[in-house]
C-alpha cells in the first residue's frame, strides 16, 4: 500500500505569524498602519482641544434645563472615548518607535514574534471599544450643540436689521452662538474622523486575526497529515523491538533446555559406560583399556553425538586336528 503525501507550498503555509518584513506589501501595510495611528493621534488631540474650548464658553452663556447637569455635559461625553483613543494611539506610536530602534537585537525579534497574538487581541479590543463608545457620545454632542439653532437674519423692508425675537439666533445679534457652534462642529468632525480611523484599524486587526487563525489551521493540517505517517514507523519499530525481545527470551529458553538435555545425556551415558565398556573390553580385547584410559575418547564421542553401534566379532571354528578319513 503506497503512502501519498500532499506537499504544502511555503507560499501557502506561513511558518511564522508575522509576514516577511522584506516584502513590499508588508512595508506598505506597516506604513499605512503607522499613518493611521499618527492620524488618529492628531485627530483625537484636536477633537479634545475643540471640545475643551467649547465647554467653558457654553457654561458662561447658557445652561441645560434637562439632563444630569446644568452645564455643558453633552460636549463632555466625547472626552472619555477621545481621551482613551489618544492614549491608545500615543502608546502604539511610542512602542513602534522603540521597536524600530531595537529591531536589530535578536531577543527583541523573538519577543515581537511571540507577542503577535496578544498585540492582535489588544488592537482589536481597543478599536472595538472606541467604535462602540464614540458614536453615542458624538450623537449627544451634536444633538445638544448650538449650531442647530442658527438662523439667518431677517431684515425689514427698509433693509435694517433689528435684533428682536425674529433675529435672536442670528449671527449679528448673537455671535457667541456661532463661535461656540463652530468649535462644536470642528470637534464633531474630528471625532468622526477618529471613528473612521479606528474602523480601518479594526479591519486591519481582523485581517491579522484571520491570518493568525489561518496559520493555526495550516499547522494543524500539517501535523495531522504528517503525524500519522511519522508515528506508523515508530509503532512498527516498537513492535519489532518487542518481538525481538520475545525472540531473545525464547532463544535463551531454548538454549537452557538444550543444555539441560545434553547434560542429561552425558549423565546417562556415564552411568551406562562401565557395563558396556567391560563387555566390549572382554570381546575386543585391545580396543579399550580397563584402567580408565579409554574413557576420554568415549566421552568425546558422547559429546559429539550418539554412541557408535556395538560390533560383535564372530570367531570362526578352529580347525580340527583329527584326520579326516578319505573315501
Amino acid at each position: 500500500m503506497s503512502n501519498t503525501k500532499t506537499l504544502i507550498l511555503p507560499s501557502t503555509y506561513p511558518a511564522d505569524f508575522s509576514p516577511p518584513k522584506s516584502s513590499p506589501h508588508h512595508r506598505l501595510r506597516r506604513r499605512f498602519g503607522a499613518a493611521l495611528h499618527i492620524g488618529g493621534l492628531v485627530a483625537s488631540l484636536i477633537a479634545i482641544a475643540l471640545f475643551s474650548a467649547a465647554i467653558p464658553k457654553w457654561n458662561a452663556n447658557f445652561f441645560h434645563n434637562t439632563g444630569p447637569a446644568s452645564g455643558d455635559w453633552t460636549d463632555g461625553l466625547p472626552l472619555g472615548p477621545l481621551g482613551f483613543a489618544f492614549l491608545y494611539h500615543a502608546t502604539v506610536v511610542i512602542h513602534a518607535r522603540i521597536r524600530t530602534r531595537s529591531v536589530l537585537h535578536p531577543s527583541t525579534q523573538e519577543q515581537m514574534v511571540s507577542s503577535s497574538r496578544r498585540s492582535v487581541l489588544t488592537h482589536t479590543t481597543f478599536s472595538g471599544l472606541v467604535l462602540l463608545s464614540l458614536p453615542p457620545a458624538l450623537f449627544l454632542a451634536g444633538y445638544g450643540s448650538l449650531f442647530r439653532v442658527w438662523r439667518p437674519a431677517v431684515r425689514t423692508q427698509s433693509g435694517l436689521l433689528v435684533c428682536n425675537m425674529l433675529n435672536i439666533f442670528a449671527r449679528e445679534c448673537e455671535p457667541v452662538l456661532y463661535s461656540i457652534g463652530n468649535l462644536q462642529i470642528g470637534a464633531i468632525v474630528f471625532g468622526s474622523l477618529v471613528w473612521a480611523i479606528h474602523f480601518s484599524l479594526l479591519l486591519d486587526a481582523l485581517r491579522g486575526w484571520r491570518r493568525y487563525m489561518l496559520v493555526r489551521q495550516l499547522q494543524r493540517q500539517k501535523l495531522s497529515h504528517y503525524g500519522g505517517h511519522e508515528t506508523l514507523p515508530k509503532k512498527r519499530r516498537s513492535h519489532g523491538r518487542s518481538r525481538g525481545g520475545h525472540g531473545s527470551r525464547h532463544s535463551s529458553r531454548l538454549g537452557t533446555v538444550s543444555d539441560a538435555g545434553q547434560h542429561g545425556r552425558q549423565q546417562y551415558w556415564a552411568q551406562a559406560r562401565p557395563a558396556s565398556g567391560s563387555t566390549r573390553g572382554s570381546r575386543t580385547g585391545a580396543l579399550f583399556s580397563t584402567d580408565g584410559t579409554g574413557d576420554e575418547p568415549r566421552q568425546s564421542q558422547t559429546l559429539a553425538g550418539p554412541p557408535p553401534q556395538e560390533s560383535h566379532f564372530i570367531q570362526p571354528p578352529e580347525p580340527s586336528h583329527h584326520a579326516v578319513p578319505r573315501r
